[in-house]
């Protein structure tokens, strides 16, 4: 199921980055980030899965979606690590960033349909099943793309199958995070969320 979401959660994205308009770049997106910013760091899921796919590790270290984030941030100054990086990312793509990350999606999706999602893949964090670091990437996919579509003002559906697993890792993260109840109760009508509700920290 990874490698078919996957694919949706990259071709929803790259869908989204396509309607933004030449003057919408530098807009604000996300926190800190302009619209080319969280592009840029959206981009690096992408970038990623070629890096990542062609490493071996002999060990699960990381045993899950979910795992990954607890220990990516959970490391000091995390927040601004990862938004230097989205901006770094984001200039790396030059001047026509729609055709750079279709490029890089050439390339990482020879290593996508090479890669058996049982293979163990060695990352920042130690070794992980291919599988496992694959829903991280659509998670990240799929959200940013919603971001987007947000900021530049579009409609956006997420196809089915990388949203289910897009929810199933945020469920897996609030009973991580010790906010699975507050989760059930405001998905079902029960409670509202406060302000600033994250799963994430």
């Amino acid at each position: 199921m990874s490698k078919a979401a996957c694919r949706q959660a990259v071709a929803f994205f790259l869908d989204a980055a396509g309607k933004v308009r030449p003057e919408q770049w530098d807009a604000p997106a996300l926190g800190v980030w302009s619209v080319r910013d969280l592009v840029g760091h959206a981009s690096r899921s992408i970038t990623r899965i070629e890096e990542f796919g062609a490493r071996r590790a002999s060990a699960v270290d990381v045993a899950s979606a979910a795992d990954h984030y607890r220990r990516s941030l959970g490391r000091p100054n995390a927040n601004e690590q990862v938004a230097e990086r989205g901006r770094e990312a984001a200039k790396a793509l030059g001047g026509d960033p729609l055709a750079a990350m279709r490029e890089d999606w050439a390339r990482a999706e020879r290593i996508l349909g090479a890669t058996s999602e049982d293979e163990i893949i060695a990352y920042d964090n130690g070794g992980i099943r291919f599988g496992d670091y694959l829903e991280t990437r659509v998670f990240e996919l799929t959200i940013h793309a919603l971001d987007l579509a947000n900021a530049i003002g579009v409609e956006a559906q997420p196809p089915r199958e990388a949203l289910a697993l897009t929810l199933r890792t945020l469920a897996d993260l609030a009973l991580e995070s010790g906010r699975g109840a507050q989760l059930a109760l405001a998905a079902t009508g029960r409670a509202p969320l406060g302000e600033g509700f994250s799963v994430l920290g």
